[in-house]
Protein backbone atom coordinates (compact mmCIF):
# COMPACT_ATOMS: atom_id res chain seq x y z
CA UNK A 1 0.00 0.00 0.00
CA UNK A 2 1.20 3.47 -0.85
CA UNK A 3 2.84 5.20 2.13
CA UNK A 4 0.90 8.40 1.50
CA UNK A 5 -2.35 6.44 1.68
CA UNK A 6 -1.26 4.83 4.93
CA UNK A 7 -0.44 8.24 6.39
CA UNK A 8 -3.82 9.53 5.21
CA UNK A 9 -5.71 6.73 6.98
CA UNK A 10 -3.66 7.19 10.14
CA UNK A 11 -4.38 10.93 10.16
CA UNK A 12 -8.07 10.24 9.47
CA UNK A 13 -8.25 7.79 12.36
CA UNK A 14 -6.49 10.25 14.67
CA UNK A 15 -8.85 13.03 13.59
CA UNK A 16 -11.96 10.90 14.16
CA UNK A 17 -10.63 9.82 17.56
CA UNK A 18 -9.85 13.43 18.48
CA UNK A 19 -13.32 14.60 17.42
CA UNK A 20 -14.99 11.78 19.37
CA UNK A 21 -12.86 12.59 22.41
CA UNK A 22 -13.73 16.29 22.09
CA UNK A 23 -17.45 15.50 21.98
CA UNK A 24 -17.02 13.18 24.96
CA UNK A 25 -15.30 15.95 26.92
CA UNK A 26 -17.98 18.43 25.86
CA UNK A 27 -20.71 16.05 27.02
CA UNK A 28 -19.03 15.55 30.39
CA UNK A 29 -18.49 19.29 30.76
CA UNK A 30 -22.17 19.86 30.01
CA UNK A 31 -23.16 17.35 32.67
CA UNK A 32 -20.82 18.98 35.21
CA UNK A 33 -22.18 22.47 34.47
CA UNK A 34 -25.75 21.15 34.67
CA UNK A 35 -25.29 19.54 38.09
CA UNK A 36 -23.42 22.61 39.36
CA UNK A 37 -26.28 24.85 38.16
CA UNK A 38 -28.77 22.62 39.97
CA UNK A 39 -26.87 22.84 43.23
CA UNK A 40 -26.09 26.54 43.42
CA UNK A 41 -28.48 28.93 45.15
CA UNK A 42 -26.87 32.00 43.58
CA UNK A 43 -29.12 33.07 40.70
CA UNK A 44 -26.36 34.85 38.77
CA UNK A 45 -24.08 31.83 38.97
CA UNK A 46 -27.01 29.61 38.06
CA UNK A 47 -27.50 31.56 34.84
CA UNK A 48 -23.82 31.31 33.90
CA UNK A 49 -23.50 27.61 34.66
CA UNK A 50 -26.74 26.63 32.94
CA UNK A 51 -25.77 28.70 29.88
CA UNK A 52 -22.48 26.80 29.61
CA UNK A 53 -24.35 23.53 30.00
CA UNK A 54 -26.77 24.51 27.21
CA UNK A 55 -23.92 25.46 24.88
CA UNK A 56 -22.26 22.14 25.72
CA UNK A 57 -25.38 20.38 24.49
CA UNK A 58 -26.90 19.28 27.79
CA UNK A 59 -30.66 19.06 27.16
CA UNK A 60 -31.51 18.88 30.87
CA UNK A 61 -30.05 22.34 31.37
CA UNK A 62 -32.38 24.04 28.89
CA UNK A 63 -35.28 24.60 31.33
CA UNK A 64 -32.91 25.74 34.10
CA UNK A 65 -31.41 28.37 31.80
CA UNK A 66 -34.82 29.58 30.64
CA UNK A 67 -36.24 29.69 34.17
CA UNK A 68 -33.23 31.58 35.51
CA UNK A 69 -33.58 34.15 32.70
CA UNK A 70 -37.36 34.61 32.33
CA UNK A 71 -37.14 38.21 31.13
CA UNK A 72 -35.05 37.04 28.15
CA UNK A 73 -37.94 34.90 26.91
CA UNK A 74 -40.98 37.05 27.67
CA UNK A 75 -41.88 40.31 25.98
CA UNK A 76 -43.61 41.47 29.18
CA UNK A 77 -41.42 42.34 32.18
CA UNK A 78 -42.33 42.50 35.89
CA UNK A 79 -43.54 45.93 37.02
CA UNK A 80 -43.39 47.27 33.44
CA UNK A 81 -46.84 48.30 32.11
CA UNK A 82 -47.86 46.76 28.78
CA UNK A 83 -50.97 46.69 26.61
CA UNK A 84 -53.17 43.61 26.23
CA UNK A 85 -55.94 44.20 23.69
CA UNK A 86 -56.03 47.86 24.65
CA UNK A 87 -55.91 47.27 28.42
CA UNK A 88 -52.89 48.64 30.27
CA UNK A 89 -51.63 45.74 32.40
CA UNK A 90 -48.94 45.13 34.99
CA UNK A 91 -47.73 42.19 37.12
CA UNK A 92 -45.22 41.95 39.95
CA UNK A 93 -43.31 38.79 38.99
CA UNK A 94 -43.42 35.49 37.15
CA UNK A 95 -45.31 32.47 38.39
CA UNK A 96 -43.82 29.08 37.52
CA UNK A 97 -46.07 25.98 37.42
CA UNK A 98 -45.26 23.29 39.98
CA UNK A 99 -43.71 21.02 37.34
CA UNK A 100 -40.79 23.47 37.16
CA UNK A 101 -40.24 23.95 40.88
CA UNK A 102 -37.18 21.69 40.91
CA UNK A 103 -35.53 23.99 38.38
CA UNK A 104 -36.16 27.41 39.95
CA UNK A 105 -34.37 29.38 42.66
CA UNK A 106 -35.50 29.71 46.26
CA UNK A 107 -36.58 33.30 45.63
CA UNK A 108 -38.71 32.26 42.65
CA UNK A 109 -40.28 29.45 44.64
CA UNK A 110 -41.03 31.83 47.51
CA UNK A 111 -42.93 34.09 45.12
CA UNK A 112 -44.91 31.15 43.74
CA UNK A 113 -45.83 30.20 47.31
CA UNK A 114 -46.84 33.82 47.98
CA UNK A 115 -49.14 33.80 44.96
CA UNK A 116 -50.73 30.50 45.95
CA UNK A 117 -51.26 31.83 49.47
CA UNK A 118 -53.02 34.88 48.04
CA UNK A 119 -55.28 32.66 45.94
CA UNK A 120 -56.53 30.86 49.05
CA UNK A 121 -56.83 33.97 51.18
CA UNK A 122 -53.68 33.58 53.28
CA UNK A 123 -52.08 36.72 51.84
CA UNK A 124 -53.77 40.12 51.87
CA UNK A 125 -52.17 41.46 48.66
CA UNK A 126 -51.79 44.98 50.04
CA UNK A 127 -48.19 45.48 48.93
CA UNK A 128 -48.71 44.08 45.46
CA UNK A 129 -51.81 46.25 44.97
CA UNK A 130 -50.11 49.46 46.12
CA UNK A 131 -47.00 48.86 43.99
CA UNK A 132 -49.03 48.16 40.86
CA UNK A 133 -51.38 51.09 41.40
CA UNK A 134 -48.42 53.42 41.85
CA UNK A 135 -46.82 52.16 38.63
CA UNK A 136 -50.06 52.44 36.62
CA UNK A 137 -51.13 55.72 38.22
CA UNK A 138 -54.83 55.44 37.21
CA UNK A 139 -57.32 58.26 37.47
CA UNK A 140 -58.76 58.80 40.94
CA UNK A 141 -62.37 58.19 39.90
CA UNK A 142 -61.80 54.67 38.58
CA UNK A 143 -63.91 51.72 39.72
CA UNK A 144 -61.77 48.92 41.15
CA UNK A 145 -63.27 45.51 40.39
CA UNK A 146 -62.05 42.01 41.19
CA UNK A 147 -61.90 39.14 38.74
CA UNK A 148 -64.82 36.74 39.29
CA UNK A 149 -63.85 33.28 40.54
CA UNK A 150 -65.25 29.81 39.98
CA UNK A 151 -67.12 30.01 43.28
CA UNK A 152 -68.49 32.83 45.42
CA UNK A 153 -66.59 31.69 48.49
CA UNK A 154 -63.36 31.62 46.47
CA UNK A 155 -63.99 35.23 45.52
CA UNK A 156 -64.61 36.27 49.12
CA UNK A 157 -61.64 34.37 50.45
CA UNK A 158 -59.26 35.78 47.84
CA UNK A 159 -60.31 39.43 47.75
CA UNK A 160 -61.93 40.20 51.10
CA UNK A 161 -58.71 41.64 52.60
CA UNK A 162 -58.29 43.96 49.59
CA UNK A 163 -61.92 45.00 49.90
CA UNK A 164 -61.30 46.21 53.47
CA UNK A 165 -58.03 47.80 52.38
CA UNK A 166 -59.74 49.83 49.65
CA UNK A 167 -62.34 51.17 52.04
CA UNK A 168 -59.64 52.43 54.42
CA UNK A 169 -56.87 53.58 52.08
CA UNK A 170 -58.43 54.25 48.65
CA UNK A 171 -61.64 56.15 49.42
CA UNK A 172 -61.18 58.27 46.28
CA UNK A 173 -61.83 55.20 44.08
CA UNK A 174 -65.10 53.30 43.82
CA UNK A 175 -64.87 49.85 45.36
CA UNK A 176 -66.50 47.32 43.06
CA UNK A 177 -66.12 44.31 45.34
CA UNK A 178 -69.89 44.02 45.81
CA UNK A 179 -70.74 44.68 42.16
CA UNK A 180 -70.55 40.94 41.40
CA UNK A 181 -73.47 38.61 42.10
CA UNK A 182 -72.92 34.86 41.71
CA UNK A 183 -75.50 32.60 40.10
CA UNK A 184 -73.69 29.30 40.60
CA UNK A 185 -70.34 27.56 40.40
CA UNK A 186 -68.10 26.52 37.56
CA UNK A 187 -64.94 24.47 37.19
CA UNK A 188 -61.77 26.27 38.12
CA UNK A 189 -59.78 27.34 35.05
CA UNK A 190 -56.57 26.15 36.71
CA UNK A 191 -57.98 22.62 36.75
CA UNK A 192 -59.22 22.71 33.16
CA UNK A 193 -57.19 21.14 30.37
CA UNK A 194 -56.86 23.04 27.12
CA UNK A 195 -57.85 26.27 28.84
CA UNK A 196 -56.78 28.36 25.85
CA UNK A 197 -59.63 26.86 23.79
CA UNK A 198 -62.48 26.71 26.29
CA UNK A 199 -65.47 29.02 26.51
CA UNK A 200 -65.80 30.53 29.97
CA UNK A 201 -69.01 29.47 31.68
CA UNK A 202 -70.91 32.46 33.02
CA UNK A 203 -71.60 32.01 36.74
CA UNK A 204 -72.07 35.66 37.76
CA UNK A 205 -73.53 38.96 36.66
CA UNK A 206 -72.64 42.58 37.31
CA UNK A 207 -75.37 44.10 39.45
CA UNK A 208 -74.82 47.82 38.83
CA UNK A 209 -74.66 50.42 36.06
CA UNK A 210 -71.10 51.31 35.01
CA UNK A 211 -71.94 53.78 32.27
CA UNK A 212 -69.03 56.16 31.66
CA UNK A 213 -66.87 54.51 34.34
CA UNK A 214 -63.23 53.58 33.88
CA UNK A 215 -62.46 50.24 35.49
CA UNK A 216 -59.34 48.76 37.09
CA UNK A 217 -59.44 44.94 37.20
CA UNK A 218 -57.55 43.13 39.95
CA UNK A 219 -56.61 39.45 39.61
CA UNK A 220 -54.12 36.99 41.01
CA UNK A 221 -52.65 35.48 37.84
CA UNK A 222 -52.36 36.32 34.15
CA UNK A 223 -51.93 33.29 31.90
CA UNK A 224 -53.79 33.46 28.59
CA UNK A 225 -55.66 36.71 29.19
CA UNK A 226 -58.97 35.05 28.31
CA UNK A 227 -60.48 35.71 31.74
CA UNK A 228 -59.67 39.41 31.51
CA UNK A 229 -61.11 39.75 28.02
CA UNK A 230 -64.28 37.88 28.99
CA UNK A 231 -64.74 40.04 32.08
CA UNK A 232 -64.19 43.14 29.95
CA UNK A 233 -67.11 42.11 27.73
CA UNK A 234 -69.41 41.90 30.74
CA UNK A 235 -68.23 45.29 32.03
CA UNK A 236 -68.76 46.86 28.61
CA UNK A 237 -72.33 45.52 28.55
CA UNK A 238 -72.89 47.60 31.69
CA UNK A 239 -71.41 50.69 30.05
CA UNK A 240 -67.97 50.59 31.67
CA UNK A 241 -64.53 50.53 30.09
CA UNK A 242 -61.64 48.39 31.36
CA UNK A 243 -58.60 50.64 31.17
CA UNK A 244 -56.22 48.97 33.61
CA UNK A 245 -55.57 45.48 34.96
CA UNK A 246 -53.12 44.45 37.64
CA UNK A 247 -51.97 40.95 38.51
CA UNK A 248 -49.88 39.53 41.29
CA UNK A 249 -48.15 37.17 38.85
CA UNK A 250 -47.87 36.14 35.21
CA UNK A 251 -47.47 32.49 34.25
CA UNK A 252 -44.14 31.88 32.56
CA UNK A 253 -44.44 30.05 29.26
CA UNK A 254 -41.50 27.75 28.56
CA UNK A 255 -39.86 28.59 25.20
CA UNK A 256 -38.79 25.88 22.78
CA UNK A 257 -35.27 24.47 22.87
CA UNK A 258 -34.15 26.31 19.75
CA UNK A 259 -35.05 29.69 21.27
CA UNK A 260 -33.25 28.74 24.47
CA UNK A 261 -30.10 27.72 22.58
CA UNK A 262 -30.09 30.85 20.38
CA UNK A 263 -30.53 33.07 23.46
CA UNK A 264 -27.74 31.29 25.31
CA UNK A 265 -25.48 31.65 22.28
CA UNK A 266 -26.13 35.38 22.03
CA UNK A 267 -25.72 36.13 25.74
CA UNK A 268 -22.57 36.37 27.82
Amino acid sequence: MDKALIVYFILLAVTVAAVRFAFYCLKKAGEAYFYAAQLTSDQSLRRKLSRKAVLAGNKKAYPIYALSNPTEFDSHKPMKPFKLKGVKCIFTDYYFPTRYHNCISYEQRDFCDELLDFKVGKGNGHEFFMDCMEALNPEEDCVIMFMPCSKNWHYKRRFRALDYFLEDYYPESSNGYNFITYTGERESLHLTKGRTKIDLEQNYYINCDLTGKKVVVVDDLLTTGNSLLDFRKQIEKKGGKVVYALFLGKTFQMPDNFDIWITALGNR
